[in-house]
């Protein structure tokens, strides 16, 4: 059974928000929160994501020069590293059982590679595509104890995964039902912030008319009852709702 559910902060980014909301003009820089998710069950620990590289510790410049609507700037002090964080929460990187990497990308799988000991799970179009790379990201260990788990997979009572492809070939979104609270949603990067789930608005995507039909999916389990907790967005944390989760 999941009994608990822990919001970790891994650190910041500055991107063009022209990446987070299809349409809108470049120029605009906005400031976005990186998320991972601890899931404590009756004798298993879980974590959801890793954060970004360590290459990125004081290092804006991590993708090199970028055109301005392209801009990518990861912001991410020592303390950010997934081992630093668990270890806030008196945890070390062997007390995780499993790592649900929800996809490839740096800010969700950078620290991935430190977990040499977990089960490292994830959707199977979503490593062929790492490994049909001619070179995979610095970030990505491919020699990691990975488990293909496909759509509908509950690794955890309490925890399930739902392929929603668009972002990426294999990107997940989590469904959690914690025992005695209401269910969340963790949207991860198929919808970045409110604004992209309130206005219909898409951003960044692999195949974009894949990326539709996962966020209507996404709603339907939504009006199920579930709390919506978007990737990327700037002010959630903040809200009522949310505020008490984060540490």
């Amino acid at each position: 059974m999941l009994r608990e559910v822990g919001f970790l902060n891994m650190g910041y980014c500055l991107i063009d928000s022209s990446q987070l909301v299809t349409g809108d003009a470049p120029g605009n820089v906005v400031r976005i929160p990186i998320w991972a998710y601890l899931l404590r069950g009756d004798d298993a620990l879980m974590l959801v994501d890793t954060g970004m590289p360590e290459g990125c510790v004081g290092n804006e410049r991590y993708f090199g020069e970028m055109e301005p609507g392209e801009l990518i700037l990861p912001q991410m002090d020592a303390a950010d590293r997934v081992d630093r964080v668990l270890a806030r929460r008196g945890l070390k990187l062997s007390d995780i059982d499993a790592v649900i990497m929800t996809h490839g990308h740096f800010d969700h799988a950078g620290g991935s590679g430190l977990f040499r000991e977990a089960r490292v799970l994830v959707h199977p179009a979503e490593l062929a595509a790492l490994r049909a790379e001619a070179q995979a990201p610095a970030w990505i260990d491919l020699g990691l104890r990975y488990e293909a788990v496909t759509d509908g997979a509950e690794p955890l009572p309490g925890v399930r995964l739902i392929h929603t492809p668009g972002h990426t070939p294999g990107h997940m979104s989590v469904h959690l039902a914690p025992q005695g609270g209401r269910p969340i949603l963790l949207a991860v990067d198929a919808v970045y912030t409110r604004r992209n789930w309130d206005a219909d608005i898409p951003g960044a995507m692999w195949d974009a008319q894949a990326g539709r039909r996962s966020v209507a999916r996404l709603r339907e389990i939504a009006l199920s009852g579930a709390d919506v907790f978007f990737g990327h967005d700037p002010a959630q944390a903040e809200e009522p709702l949310w505020r008490d989760r984060i540490g």
